[in-house]
């Protein structure tokens, strides 16, 4: 099987499936929103064939600069976190300036507030601490949950599968 050309088509339907609009964030969220704050793990998405330890050829699906995804920050977004250690509260302030979406509430008043330094910085440790305190789930499901089964869908990867299935049946079966 010619996983080269299943490669690309995998690596677009993981990031279609972090654009998919099925998370809700926050008390006040009036819709689900998607996994997308700056961009820049969607936009490095990839994937490449190589051999696993035991020889086998396998697509690994790669972000930010061809690292595999268990060494990425997409770890987290496809596991939950359990309870105990507080989150990295840089990554935090960086996920708050980048996710255009997130806008800071006065908890007395409840006006909005500006993204200045000194409430990015209280936020964020709250954020922190909530997670150490309480952890984090993605629920509805993960992003590559979403994707798995929209691979398993896909009309073109499935063609490309029954193909390859069936030229290799031609080609075990002796005698002709």
């Amino acid at each position: 099987m010619d996983l080269d050309a299943l490669a690309p088509i995998i690596a677009e339907i993981v990031k279609e499936s972090l654009n998919k609009k099925v998370y809700y964030y926050g008390r006040f969220q009036r819709g689900p929103g998607n996994r997308v704050a700056s961009g820049k793990l969607r936009d490095s998405i990839g994937a490449v064939v190589e051999e696993n330890k035991q020889g086998i050829q396998v697509i690994r699906i790669t972000a930010l600069g061809g690292k595999r995804l268990e060494d990425t920050y997409a770890y987290w977004l496809i596991n939950d976190r359990q309870p105990g250690k507080w989150a990295n509260i840089n990554a935090i302030k960086e996920w708050i300036y980048n996710k255009k979406s997130f806008r800071i509430r006065d908890y007395k008043t409840g006006q909005f507030l500006p993204k200045t330094e000194k409430n990015v910085d209280s936020v964020a440790f709250v954020i922190a601490r909530s997670i150490g305190k309480f952890g984090f789930q993605n629920k509805p499901k993960n992003f590559m949950t979403i994707a798995i089964e929209n691979i398993m869908k896909n009309e073109q990867i499935m063609e490309i599968i029954a193909e390859a299935t069936y030229d290799d049946l031609l080609n075990k079966i002796e005698g002709i």
